[in-house]
């Protein structure tokens, strides 16, 4: 079993957390890191060791979190699925940050009540 960094998963997570603020402020705030390698991280770039433990610091994540199983089925799950279409919407650079997190939410709780909607 091996494992990779989800790029796309780091890229939305730091997209979210930064929200409206400019990426200079961004940079300062984090410590250590400039503004385009911020960037190329949004921009799902692999970023180096330093760089990566900066931002789980910022983001208040395990490193762990951030990585995933590169030996998955090929049928995709639910929770799959589900996490695709979260990272898809942070991703985004149309949808403010705001818009983004409850329209997941939106997808999650129509995830469930289809689910209980199923099990009657």
């Amino acid at each position: 079993m091996e494992y990779r960094l989800d790029t796309n998963l780091l890229a939305a997570r730091v997209k979210t957390k930064r929200g409206k603020k400019g990426l200079r402020d961004t940079a300062k705030e984090i410590g250590n890191i400039s503004s385009s390698t911020l960037s190329r991280v949004e921009n799902g770039k692999m970023p180096d060791m330093e760089t990566f433990l900066l931002l789980c610091n910022w983001l208040q994540v395990s490193p762990a979190e951030l990585f995933k199983k590169t030996e998955e089925s090929e049928a995709p799950s639910e929770s799959n699925t589900l996490e695709a279409i979260e990272i898809q919407l942070r991703a985004s650079k149309k949808l403010d940050p705001a818009v983004a997190n409850a329209l997941a939410e939106l997808v999650k709780a129509a995830y469930r009540d289809n689910a209980q909607q199923s099990d009657n």
